[in-house]
Parts: structure tokens; C-alpha cells; sequence
């Protein structure tokens, strides 16, 4: 209520204030009695004047404001039905106080509430007893009236509104029935509008105000029109909104007449309209729905009709639910459907010719065929991509699926894009800019016509491109399900895919997965798939499978190559990849090497860009390889980084398999599950990470992750052995009292490996922190070791920690 409005009702209802000269006042200036008062008010705010006329049994009756207002207000709505209820309450309000001073004036009294009668059957409530305060009871004892029989009242008084309550409650219900049975009567009886608008994906967005009052707040919304609506508004009486579809008034009143027109012109209830080209005339009418169509509007168009004896349901009741939900919509696209050709003019219904009044065969051409010329019909296509299913499975579908099944993702996507103009499309390279049409010398690199199918509207080549199989369930001997990573694509996309997946390197993907479970766990692959390992191992000039496994497994049993040995070239395995080592590379690896057989932990701190990520990767591989170390190994970079050791390690160790933890709690979560074991239950399920179980083996050769997850996820972390601990750009630790140094002193570690970029004598402080790291028994107090480099010039100083470092830990 405005401040206006407020000013208006105690401007009605102030009372008058006598003067010394014996004239009243009402306020600071004098106010017209009686009748033209209140005109005068109610013009000003625009509201029909209504005079209520009060009996004795309004004084009994009318206990609050509330009864009041259910006796009176609809008889001033009646007389004022565009005025919005903020009003009406106002003049309400004002009229009830009016009434008020009537009765006191005329001697009565309005009536309190609970003082009628009790019935007979009612329930019977035992006396209640009150405990008073001190203070009241003071000011009750100082009181020099005592009412008689107050218990006996107060026990009338709870009777009485106990009674009224179970009335309230009985009305209610008695209410929600009457419209429970109405809606259901009017169901029967005519299509509902709701279902209609629905069912068109009308994406009319609902008003954010009451239509009543104009003002926001709690309002319901209909079902079958954008209008809303405050409870109070459309029904005083309710204290709980509707249930089920509801129909605002204006829908209620316009579904009655639409009905008996309806009725009147089409008994059957279907629409008497085309539900596509809005045309009136030889319709098709559905045996389901109110829909109505012509035969020639349906795509494509009916070649010859149903049979009359034989039910006929339209497009929209026959379209079969999809088996998955959309995920997302990538692109749209216009159809154009032909109509079929004009119907000769001998068939066209001559003047006072009727559809009824014509033969068969005249009707069922007029049925197929438009009566003029019609322009080609567009409709939209979607490029959609179902949710749990990979980019390989997006096809596009028509709008209507996603208007009966899928409404509000269709809503939200028509918020983000215009619906008149498709997206543009990216076809790259491939495009003849002058005619815009894709070259035939692309077809040899594109051989499953992929950029025409699925990269020109917005799918990434690496999005199909299979990463690696996480996981397999069988179903039969030879029958298996594999979870595929896609690269690029963060662990919970990964999706399920049969084995006879015909797509590029999913084979391939499939026989590595089978290797390295063999190599891990020693479970037999299965005969077919070790058939094809061993087909594809002959094409290339190899030996079976099972006879270099056997090699292998003897290799590594015993290490064959002494550690201490210097490399002066690059070992063959290296060279397999199709890499070089640079000379300081395989020096730093050599002297990497001479530190793991000391046992001594190393810093290795090449400048930026000469390559530590490589030497890193390369010796931790030469330890797998050689059989001095199976792993696991731990690398902790910053976020940034990651993508590049996962790149250098996909090269320079390709038998390596490698993890990269990093992602959202589902991401990590579907990595814990099928990366870090092959046993089933190793890792408890969920989001939190929990220690993994014992005695059950390490799926990964190298685990890469960031600082952060360290910490967030160290429960399951430091639960695994590991062989080795890289950390990269260490210099970024600026202290030993990080969560992160704090949380690696709880991690099993054999053996740590840092890295620097910038030059160690540079910063004495952050060099402590790293030998602090490494040697905490020896280095843990700054301040000495600052002071002990203090008061010696730079050449002196740096002579004096290459000979501490040289005598604590390998520096490279």
C-alpha cells in the first residue's frame, strides 16, 4: 500500500475533533459529512463508491476484518473490476472502521469471537493452567476487579476456536475437492489449453507481477497463459495455492467459450484449423489429440490416405521419446519441405459446393493437395549431443522432439541464440571463400568425411580422438564395453562404447589397454584380442607378443644395465621415439642417475627452457626400463604446466603410463575409480578421497597433479608408496612452513628430485627452504645459515655452498 493510499483510509476514518467554537475538525481543515465524504475519496482513488447496507445478523456474524472482507468485498470488486486490489483494500479497510464506529454508536458492540454457543458433539479440552510472573501477578492482585467464572469462560473460549479451526480445516478440504472434481470435469470435456501450449513449446515467458495488483511478490503462475497471479488476489478465501495444472480466471472464462464454440462447429473437440499453415477445410483430425492437420502439411505429405476405419494419429503423438536426454544443442539449421503440386481446377469446390456434399475420389484429391500455391515449408533441425554419450553419437533431430520432450532445454537455448538466423558454421581451411563450397582435395586427409559431419559446427578433432580406455565390462566370452577418455575432454566424459565401435585408433586403443592389464596384474588377454595383437606385431617384422613379454618380465627381474654407468649415447629406447637428447640433457641425466645410486636426493636447476621436464621424464623412465624401479612416480607442477609434462611424456617415455589428476570432485572422482587400480573396490566411491586400500597395486607408472590437489586430496595420496617425487619449479615454495612442505613430510617418499629455474646463490633464503625440504635434520635454522654467508665476499660464498651442497645433495 502507498503512502498516498495509507494517507486516503485515515483520512476516512480520523476522527473528529471538537473546538472550542464548537465546530468539528477532522485534521487541520474541515471535511463534508457523511455520503459526499466518502465520493469524494473514493474519486480520488479511482473506485466506485459501493454503500453496504448492515442487518443485526451482519453485527453477530462479523467478528474481524477478515469476515468483513468475506462478506462485503465482492460486491465492491463487482462494481470495480479493473481496479487493482491495493485500492480495494484500501476503501475496504476504511469502510470496516467506518462500521465499527456505527456500532459503538448506535450502542452495540461487535461481537467477540468464540462466544457463541458450543455444540454437543464437540471435543472437550481440560483446563489449562497458566503459570503467571511475579509482575503480573502483582498487577492482577493490585487489579479491583475479578471476573466471575473466568475459568469456566476461558474453557468456553478454547472450545470455540477448536471448533472453528476443524470448520476452517473442513472448508478447506471441502474447497480443494470442488476444484480438484472441476478440472477433471473440464479435462474430459475439452482439450486443455495447458497441454496445448505445452506441447507447442510456446516460449512466452511468464510476467514477473500480479495481473491484479500490478505488484511483484509470491505469485502463482498459469499454465496456460503468461499471466500470474497474487492467492489473494484470485481467491481471498484460499490459504493455499492450487495443485496440479491451473488455469488463471481469464483462461477459465476464454476455455468456456472456446468450448462451446468448439462444440458447435466441430463435435468431435479437434481443432477446426491446420495446426502448420492455419488453413480451415479437408483435415486430417487426430484420434488422440485436438490436433488437426492437412495431409499435404505433414512431412513428409501423405501419398494417399489412412483408411476411415483405421485411427489416425497426428506427428506429435507417434514421435518417440528419445532413449537419452540432450545434453546440449550445437548448432540448428533450416529444412525446406516441398508441397506437393496444386489440385486441378476441376477439383476445386465450386460456388455453394460444400466438403460434405462432394464424391469420394474428388475428396481424398482435395485432401492431398493444396488448393493454391504454397511456398516451400521451413522447418529447424538440431545438432544435439546426448547426455553420457560421446561426440561420435551427436545427429540432429527435429524441433518437435525437443518441443514435446525437451521444453526448457529449448527455452534456454532460444535465450542465447536467434531463432530466424542459423549459426554460422566453421568449415577452416576447407572453404572456398569465392564459392563457399568445401574442395575434393581435403578428401583424402578426411577420409570419414569428419569436418562436413561434425567439426564445421563446432566439435573439436580431439573431442572423438580416443585418449585411452579406462575400464571394461563383459557381457559374453567375447562381448565387452569399454570406458573411453576422449582427449581434451576433462575424466567424467568419459563415455561407455560397444567393442565393435568402428571409429579411428579405437582398436588400437583397445589392444594397449589389454597390454598394459596383462603387465600390471598378469590377467590373460583374451584370445581374440591377442590374436589381433599378434597379427598386427607380424605385419611390422616383430615376434609374438607372449615371447617379448617373457624377454621383458626377465629384464626387469634382475637390472641387466649398471646405474653408474655413464650413457655417452642416448640408450635405445630413447631412440625408438624418434627423439635426441642434447648433450648437458643426457649429462644431467647422468648425473641424475649418480645420485639415485647414492641415494641422495638432487636439485636440479638448469635455467628456464633447457629442458629439466624432458631430463626429468627421461631418467625416471630409464629406471622403469632398466628394471631399477617400477614405480609409482609422484610430479607436482603448477596447474599451468601440467599439459606440458603430459605432452614431453607421451614422447620421450611412450611404455610410461601416465595420470594427470586434476579436474572438478567428478572428474577426480571417476579418476580415482578406474586409474589408480585395476581392482575393483580399491578406492572407495564419492567425492571424498580416501585412502586407498592396502596391498592392492598401482595401476599408473607416473602420477602428474598440481600443489593444490596435494593438499585438498592428501588422504588418498599418502596412502601409495612412492618410488619417486619430482617437484617443479620448487623455487616457488617460499617457505618451510607451506601447507605444501608440511603435508609431502606425511607422504612415503624414496627418492626427491627439484627443480629451479633460477640460479641458487641468488636467494640464500629460498635455497634454505629447499635443502630444509631435502635434509631437515641438518638445515632448520635460517637465520645461522644466512648469517654463515653473511660476511664472506661472492666469490667466497658461492665456492662455500657448492662445497656444502656437493656434501648434502646433488645439484645439478
Amino acid at each position: 500500500m502507498s503512502d498516498e493510499e495509507m494517507d486516503t483510509a485515515a483520512l476516512w476514518t480520523r476522527p473528529k475533533i471538537k473546538t472550542s467554537e464548537g465546530h468539528s475538525k477532522s485534521g487541520k481543515s474541515k471535511k463534508k459529512k457523511g455520503k459526499g465524504r466518502r465520493d469524494d475519496i473514493c474519486a480520488s482513488l479511482g473506485v466506485i463508491n459501493v454503500d453496504f447496507e448492515y442487518t443485526d445478523e451482519d453485527a453477530e456474524l462479523i467478528t474481524s476484518a477478515k469476515a468483513f472482507a468475506t462478506r462485503f468485498r465482492q460486491r465492491l470488486q463487482d462494481a470495480n473490476p479493473k481496479v487493482n486490489s491495493a485500492k480495494l483494500q484500501v476503501v475496504m479497510t476504511a469502510k470496516y472502521n467506518e462500521y465499527q464506529k456505527q456500532l459503538s454508536e448506535s450502542g452495540k458492540s461487535a461481537p467477540k469471537k468464540g462466544t457463541r454457543s458450543t455444540p454437543k458433539d464437540s471435543k472437550t479440552v481440560a483446563p489449562l493452567k497458566i503459570r503467571l510472573s511475579a509482575r503480573k501477578k502483582r498487577r492482577n492482585e493490585g487489579s479491583d476487579e475479578e471476573p466471575e467464572n473466568s475459568d469456566h469462560e476461558f474453557e468456553q473460549i478454547l472450545k470455540e476456536h477448536e471448533r472453528q479451526l476443524d470448520e476452517a480445516e473442513r472448508e478447506k478440504e471441502e474447497r480443494k475437492q470442488t476444484r480438484k472434481e472441476q478440472q477433471a470435469a473440464k479435462k474430459a470435456t475439452t482439450p486443455s489449453s495447458s497441454g496445448l501450449i505445452k506441447r507447442t513449446g510456446n516460449r512466452t515467458e511468464h510476467q514477473d507481477y500480479c495481473e491484479v495488483c500490478q505488484q511483484g511478490g509470491e505469485i502463482i503462475l498459469c499454465d496456460t497463459c503468461p499471466k500470474a497471479y497474487h492467492l489473494v488476489c484470485f481467491d481471498p478465501d484460499s490459504e493455499e495455492p492450487p495443485e496440479g495444472i491451473w488455469s488463471c480466471p481469464h483462461c477459465e472464462n476464454t476455455a468456456s467459450a472456446k468450448e462451446k464454440e468448439v462444440k458447435e462447429e466441430n463435435p468431435g473437440g479437434n481443432m477446426d484449423t491446420c495446426r502448420i499453415c492455419k488453413n480451415k477445410a479437408f483435415l486430417l483430425f487426430c484420434d488422440t489429440c485436438p490436433s488437426s492437420y492437412h495431409a499435404y502439411c505433414l512431412s513428409p505429405p501423405m501419398e494417399e490416405l489412412p483408411p476411415e476405419e483405421e485411427q489416425w494419429h497426428c506427428p506429435r503423438c507417434v514421435i518417440v521419446e528419445p532413449k537419452n536426454r540432450v545434453e546440449k544443442m550445437l548448432s540448428w539449421r533450416w529444412i525446406e519441405y516441398q508441397y506437393p503440386e496444386v489440385a486441378s481446377p476441376e477439383d476445386l469446390l465450386k460456388e455453394g459446393e460444400t466438403e460434405e456434399g462432394i464424391d469420394s475420389e474428388r475428396h481424398t484429391r482435395l485432401m492431398l493437395h493444396p488448393s493454391v500455391k504454397m511456398e516451400p515449408r521451413r522447418e529447424r533441425e538440431f545438432f544435439v549431443k546426448w547426455k553420457y554419450m560421446s561426440y561420435w553419437h551427436c545427429e540432429w533431430i527435429n524441433e518437435l522432439v525437443l518441443e514435446i520432450y525437451f521444453t526448457q532445454t529449448l527455452r534456454m537455448y532460444w535465450r542465447k541464440m536467434d531463432p530466424e538466423t542459423p549459426p554460422e558454421v566453421d568449415d577452416g581451411s576447407s572453404e572456398d571463400i569465392k564459392t563457399g563450397k568445401l574442395e575434393d582435395k581435403d578428401k583424402e586427409d578426411d577420409p570419414h568425411n569428419l569436418e562436413q559431419k561434425y567439426y564445421r559446427y563446432g566439435i573439436k578433432p580431439e573431442w572423438m580422438q580416443v585418449h585411452r580406455i579406462l575400464n571394461h565390462v563383459q557381457y559374453d566370452k567375447n562381448q565387452f564395453d569399454y570406458l573411453v577418455k576422449w582427449r581434451e575432454l576433462v575424466y567424467d566424459q568419459a563415455t561407455w562404447e560397444r567393442d565393435d565401435f568402428d571409429i579411428p585408433l579405437f582398436e588400437d586403443a583397445v589392444q594397449k589397454y589389454w597390454i598394459h592389464r596383462d603387465r600390471m596384474t598378469g590377467e590373460p588377454i583374451p584370445k581374440y584380442i591377442l590374436k589381433k595383437i599378434n597379427q598386427k606385431r607380424t605385419d611390422k617384422g616383430l615376434i609374438p607378443y607372449e615371447e617379448d613379454e617373457r624377454k621383458r618380465k626377465k629384464r626387469e627381474a634382475k637390472p641387466t644395465t649398471d646405474i653408474r654407468k655413464k650413457y655417452e649415447v642416448q640408450p635405445d629406447y630413447v631412440t625408438e621415439t624418434g627423439g635426441k637428447l642434447h648433450p648437458y640433457q643426457l649429462e644431467g641425466i647422468n648425473w641424475l642417475r649418480h645420485c639415485w645410486d647414492n641415494g641422495t636426493d638432487a636439485i636440479l636447476a638448469d635455467e628456464m627452457g633447457l629442458g629439466k621436464t624432458i631430463q626429468s621424464m627421461v631418467f625416471l623412465y630409464s629406471l622403469m626400463k632398466e628394471g631399477h624401479c617400477k614405480g609409482p612416480f609422484l610430479v607436482a607442477a603448477p596447474l599451468s604446466t601440467l599439459i606440458n609434462w603430459e605432452r614431453e611424456a607421451e614422447f620421450w617415455a611412450p611404455d610410461f603410463y601416465v595420470v594427470t589428476y586434476v579436474g572438478d570432485k567428478d572428474s577426480r572422482t571417476v579418476i580415482r575409480e578406474h586409474e589408480f587400480s585395476f581392482q575393483e573396490g580399491a578406492v572407495r566411491g564419492g567425492a571424498k578421497a580416501s585412502r586407498m586400500k592396502t596391498e592392492t597395486g598401482i595401476k599408473f607408472h607416473v602420477l602428474l597433479t598440481s600443489y593444490e590437489l596435494i593438499n585438498i586430496d592428501k588422504g588418498i595420496l599418502s596412502s601409495i608408496e612412492w618410488g619417486a617425487l619430482v617437484v617443479d619449479e620448487a623455487h616457488r615454495l617460499k617457505n618451510n612452513q607451506s601447507l605444501f612442505f608440511r603435508t609431502l613430510r606425511d607422504f612415503k617418499i624414496n627418492y626427491r628430485l627439484l627443480l629451479t629455474g633460477t640460479p641458487l646463490q641468488n636467494n640464500l633464503e629460498e635455497l634454505f627452504h629447499l635443502l630444509n625440504f631435502l635434509s631437515p635434520d641438518r638445515f632448520f635454522d635460517l637465520e645461522s645459515f644466512t648469517r654463515e654467508f653473511a660476511e664472506i665476499s661472492k666469490e667466497d660464498q658461492i665456492q662455500k655452498l657448492h662445497s656444502l651442497l656437493v656434501l648434502t645433495c646433488c645439484v645439478v
